[in-house]
């Protein structure tokens, strides 16, 4: 059953979808978001272990929100899906920070994924986007970790501290790591 949380003069609506996947489950999911007048701010959808995982923010104005609000329920009987609602304001809230990109390669080994994610929380680091996986290297055959990371870096941080500290934390762990701002 879908659920809704956070109402009032909120501008935006952020769902999160996750069910069996098949054919279609983006069309409706699209459809439902047009057909209640709302506007498909942004999306991701991934495909895990035979189920669709959906991400999508829309804008709207309080009438067109609830009416795809009231249309929730439906789209989880029509896709299976399980539907979760929750509304905010449109424009995003925080400090000044500079995004930038963290690729990381090693051989896969429990943890790995949380030391990443701990390293730069411990520094007070947001994490924006975050993919991982683990695939079977083609030479040797050896199973390997590859994160592909979106972080936000605080306008006070120090950059050449953290960049010294991540490469510390990459030899530590013996993983190969980069740290380099997303260019525009």
């Amino acid at each position: 059953m879908a659920e809704v949380v956070g109402a009032g003069t909120h501008t935006h609506l952020v769902l999160s979808l996750i069910g069996p996947d098949g054919p279609g489950l983006a069309t409706a999911v699209t459809q439902h978001v047009a057909e209640s007048g709302c506007n498909l701010e942004a999306s991701r959808m991934v495909v895990l272990g035979g189920y669709a995982c959906m991400a999508v923010t829309v804008s709207g104005n309080w009438k067109t929100l609830a009416t795809l609000e009231g249309r929730l329920e439906r789209l989880e009987r029509e896709t299976g899906l399980a539907v979760t609602a929750r509304r905010g304001p449109l424009e995003e809230s925080g400090e000044a920070a500079m995004a930038y990109a963290v690729d990381v390669i090693a051989l896969d080994g429990p943890g790995l994924l949380h030391a990443l994610a701990n390293f730069f929380a411990s520094r007070g680091v947001n994490l924006r986007d975050v993919q991982s996986r683990v695939y079977t290297a083609q030479q040797t055959g050896a199973r390997m970790f590859a994160a592909n990371i979106v972080i936000d870096i605080p306008a006070a941080q120090h950059l050449a501290t953290l960049r010294g500290e991540f490469m510390d934390f990459c030899d530590e762990l013996n993983l190969d790591g980069v740290l380099e701002p997303i260019k525009a």
